[in-house]
């Protein structure tokens, strides 16, 4: 990447307000925020902080009452609903708590499911879903269906799919949230490994020992980023 290159992800001054009157509610407040190829960054707070909703916003599935949100140097708000949608689907990565794999699809057909929707070749579809399985350590559960595997391979499952494709920005909410220890490293791993490659990435987490995976972790408190910058060794 070149000197002049934009940011994989910029948030510029964005506010998120919901509700109005006595029911209006700041969930996040002026929040500016960078993250650079091969930056992993934890955002970590209290329950209630505003974490989720920096990531639904980074993410663009959801808009921000005022501010600007830049993916590579695009503007979303200068998007029509349908750009942004493709724009999220092919350069962003995410990756939920609960894994949000469709029941009625294989594990294949999951991980596909990103380059099927830009109307790719079906087997070059099927060929990038197998090779991002297998990076994973999920080789061979192709054709099984969510119900049929542990939970542990169905958030790798979730990752997978976040990779698939040419992702410059990967985001994951709790990702180790519902896992062990062994397979919360080995989720986070294939995270790093992916930022390494030169991706952003941004992960929100409750767990330090998680948070160390990062290069840097900020905090949120009350919609506003009350740390940034501590760069863990």
């Amino acid at each position: 990447m070149s000197p002049t290159s934009p940011a994989p992800l910029e948030l510029q001054k964005v506010t998120c307000v919901f509700g109005d009157g006595p029911r209006r509610v700041v969930a996040l407040e002026d929040i500016s925020l960078t993250l650079e190829p091969g930056e992993l960054v934890a955002v970590m707070g209290p329950s209630g902080s505003g974490k989720s909703t920096l990531l639904n916003v980074a993410g663009l599935l959801q808009s921000p009452t005022s501010g600007r949100v830049l993916i590579d140097g695009v503007d979303a708000a200068d998007l029509s609903p349908a750009r942004a949608a493709l724009l999220r689907r092919t350069r962003i990565g995410l990756v939920f708590q609960h894994y949000n794999l469709v029941p009625t699809l294989t594990v294949g057909e999951n991980v596909s499911l990103p380059l099927e929707l830009d109307g790719r070749n079906p087997a070059e579809c099927r060929e990038a879903a197998r090779i991002a399985l297998q990076e994973v350590g999920l080789e061979g559960l192709d054709d099984r269906f969510p119900e049929e595997i542990s939970g542990g391979q169905a958030q790798r499952a979730a990752i997978a799919r976040a990779l698939i494709g040419e992702r410059s920005v990967l985001l994951a909410d709790e990702p180790t949230g519902a896992l062990d220890t062994t397979t919360g490293d080995a989720v986070l791993r294939i995270l790093r490994e992916r930022v390494d490659e030169g991706a952003a990435g941004m992960i929100v987490t409750h767990e330090p020992r998680f948070a160390g995976w990062a290069d840097r972790v900020i905090v949120v408190r009350d919609g506003r980023l009350v740390d940034d910058g501590g760069e863990l060794s």
